[in-house]
């Protein structure tokens, strides 16, 4: 296993998947630890603020954020207005990902996100949106170049 421990060093980019249900989190959590990245996983809006509060204390932040809109307790959309407040400027703000039902499709256009995604979808035309986000935002596609 000494190839993980090389690529733990290379700081894998964090993706924060924030969705209510444990199915599409577990499935897409696997697809991006196959695919080299560090999933984080939370089921609603204060979850994830709570995800993001603690890996920032630790000096980590997510690359992407993943963020369904839909969900009970805090919403995707109040999430995204609470993490634009608090966000930390000394980190750049994560690119985010709506990955949302179509009948949450005006509400995403609104939310000045990066990309917007519309269940079902396929896992690697996630991942290919995820890739390029992260080379995007200036960090190292590790294992695809």
């Amino acid at each position: 296993m000494d190839d993980d421990c090389d690529r733990s060093e290379e700081r894998q980019p964090i993706v924060l998947v924030v969705d209510d249900n444990p199915a599409i989190r577990d499935m897409v959590a696997w697809a991006l630890e196959l695919d080299g990245y560090e999933p984080a996983e939370a089921a609603e809006g204060q979850e994830a603020l709570a995800w993001v509060d603690n890996a920032v204390r630790e000096g980590r932040y997510p690359a992407v954020i993943l963020l369904d809109l839909a969900m009970p307790g805090m919403d995707g959309a109040t999430f995204l207005q609470r993490l634009r407040s608090q966000w930390e400027p000394a980190y750049p703000f994560p690119q985010i990902v709506v990955v949302t039902a179509g009948a949450g499709l005006t509400t995403a256009a609104a939310l000045d996100v990066q990309q917007v995604i519309v269940k079902p979808f396929h896992v690697r035309d996630l991942l290919d949106v995820i890739r390029r986000l992260t080379v995007w935002d200036g960090q190292t596609d590790m294992h695809h170049r």
